[in-house]
Protein backbone atom coordinates (compact mmCIF):
# COMPACT_ATOMS: atom_id res chain seq x y z
CA UNK A 1 0.00 0.00 0.00
CA UNK A 2 2.16 2.85 -1.09
CA UNK A 3 1.28 6.35 0.19
CA UNK A 4 2.01 9.01 -2.16
CA UNK A 5 1.99 12.02 -0.39
CA UNK A 6 2.22 15.31 -2.30
CA UNK A 7 3.09 18.94 -1.52
CA UNK A 8 2.67 21.64 -4.11
CA UNK A 9 2.74 25.73 -3.26
CA UNK A 10 0.23 26.24 -6.23
CA UNK A 11 -3.52 26.47 -5.41
CA UNK A 12 -5.56 23.50 -7.27
CA UNK A 13 -8.71 22.76 -8.16
CA UNK A 14 -10.87 20.03 -7.03
CA UNK A 15 -11.58 18.82 -9.81
CA UNK A 16 -7.57 18.91 -10.77
CA UNK A 17 -6.96 17.14 -7.80
CA UNK A 18 -9.35 14.26 -8.25
CA UNK A 19 -7.75 13.99 -11.75
CA UNK A 20 -3.88 14.15 -10.74
CA UNK A 21 -4.48 10.98 -7.96
CA UNK A 22 -6.49 9.20 -10.94
CA UNK A 23 -3.52 9.47 -12.82
CA UNK A 24 -0.41 8.66 -9.91
CA UNK A 25 -2.90 5.67 -8.93
CA UNK A 26 -3.14 4.11 -12.48
CA UNK A 27 0.67 4.88 -13.36
CA UNK A 28 2.31 4.01 -9.98
CA UNK A 29 0.06 0.41 -10.74
CA UNK A 30 1.66 0.25 -14.33
CA UNK A 31 5.41 1.13 -13.62
CA UNK A 32 5.36 -0.79 -10.22
CA UNK A 33 3.64 -3.77 -11.80
CA UNK A 34 0.59 -4.09 -8.99
CA UNK A 35 -2.79 -3.54 -8.41
CA UNK A 36 -4.93 0.01 -7.87
CA UNK A 37 -6.76 -0.99 -4.64
CA UNK A 38 -4.40 -0.58 -2.10
CA UNK A 39 -2.85 3.12 -3.61
CA UNK A 40 -2.92 6.21 -1.16
CA UNK A 41 -2.13 9.18 -3.07
CA UNK A 42 -2.15 12.36 -0.74
CA UNK A 43 -2.21 15.70 -2.22
CA UNK A 44 -1.92 18.97 -0.31
CA UNK A 45 -2.01 22.03 -2.53
CA UNK A 46 -0.99 26.23 -1.25
CA UNK A 47 1.58 24.21 1.00
CA UNK A 48 5.01 26.84 2.00
CA UNK A 49 7.59 24.90 0.89
CA UNK A 50 10.59 25.88 0.31
CA UNK A 51 13.77 24.21 -2.04
CA UNK A 52 17.32 25.71 -1.56
CA UNK A 53 17.54 25.40 -5.64
CA UNK A 54 14.48 27.41 -6.52
CA UNK A 55 13.78 31.15 -5.78
CA UNK A 56 11.26 32.03 -2.98
CA UNK A 57 8.53 33.34 -5.24
CA UNK A 58 8.95 30.15 -7.85
CA UNK A 59 6.68 27.06 -7.73
CA UNK A 60 7.74 23.66 -5.80
CA UNK A 61 6.31 20.80 -5.16
CA UNK A 62 7.29 17.29 -3.22
CA UNK A 63 6.61 13.83 -3.33
CA UNK A 64 7.18 11.66 -0.29
CA UNK A 65 6.68 8.28 -1.30
CA UNK A 66 6.48 5.36 1.29
CA UNK A 67 6.65 2.15 -1.16
CA UNK A 68 6.71 -1.59 -0.07
CA UNK A 69 10.54 -3.27 -0.41
CA UNK A 70 10.95 -4.44 -3.47
CA UNK A 71 11.19 -2.08 -6.61
CA UNK A 72 14.27 -2.45 -8.73
CA UNK A 73 16.05 1.05 -9.35
CA UNK A 74 15.13 1.77 -12.47
CA UNK A 75 11.20 1.46 -11.91
CA UNK A 76 11.39 3.90 -8.73
CA UNK A 77 13.06 6.22 -10.88
CA UNK A 78 10.69 5.80 -14.36
CA UNK A 79 7.79 6.72 -11.89
CA UNK A 80 9.69 9.79 -10.55
CA UNK A 81 10.66 10.91 -13.86
CA UNK A 82 6.90 10.39 -15.48
CA UNK A 83 6.01 12.46 -12.21
CA UNK A 84 8.33 15.42 -12.35
CA UNK A 85 6.70 16.07 -15.83
CA UNK A 86 3.49 15.12 -14.83
CA UNK A 87 3.86 17.74 -12.12
CA UNK A 88 5.34 20.28 -14.51
CA UNK A 89 2.90 19.96 -17.27
CA UNK A 90 -0.32 20.33 -14.69
CA UNK A 91 1.23 22.78 -12.33
CA UNK A 92 3.49 24.61 -13.72
CA UNK A 93 6.50 23.31 -11.39
CA UNK A 94 9.60 23.43 -13.23
CA UNK A 95 11.06 20.01 -12.88
CA UNK A 96 13.72 21.46 -11.16
CA UNK A 97 11.88 22.77 -8.54
CA UNK A 98 10.62 19.21 -7.33
CA UNK A 99 11.65 16.54 -5.87
CA UNK A 100 10.97 12.83 -5.31
CA UNK A 101 11.79 11.18 -1.51
CA UNK A 102 11.34 7.33 -1.95
CA UNK A 103 10.96 5.04 1.63
CA UNK A 104 11.18 1.65 1.68
CA UNK A 105 9.26 -0.39 4.36
CA UNK A 106 8.78 -4.52 4.71
CA UNK A 107 5.16 -5.45 3.41
CA UNK A 108 4.18 -5.83 6.72
CA UNK A 109 4.44 -2.09 7.57
CA UNK A 110 1.14 -1.88 5.16
CA UNK A 111 -2.17 -2.74 6.67
CA UNK A 112 -5.56 -2.88 4.78
CA UNK A 113 -8.97 -4.36 6.61
CA UNK A 114 -7.99 -7.93 5.81
CA UNK A 115 -4.41 -8.06 6.92
CA UNK A 116 -0.86 -6.92 6.28
CA UNK A 117 0.79 -6.72 2.94
CA UNK A 118 3.50 -9.03 1.48
CA UNK A 119 6.59 -7.54 0.41
CA UNK A 120 6.79 -6.75 -3.52
CA UNK A 121 7.85 -9.55 -5.56
CA UNK A 122 7.51 -10.05 -9.01
CA UNK A 123 4.54 -12.62 -9.16
CA UNK A 124 2.47 -9.72 -7.79
CA UNK A 125 2.32 -8.18 -11.35
CA UNK A 126 -0.01 -10.51 -12.61
CA UNK A 127 -2.64 -9.36 -10.31
CA UNK A 128 -1.61 -6.55 -7.60
CA UNK A 129 -2.57 -6.86 -3.60
CA UNK A 130 -6.33 -5.88 -4.12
Amino acid sequence: MPHLQFEVTEPLAATELQSFAAWVTDHYAEVMDTGTGHVGVTVRDEAHLALGRAGPEEPVALLNADIRAGRALDQRREFAVAVLGEMADRWGVPTGNAYVVYTEHPGEDFHLQEGALDSWADEEADDGPV
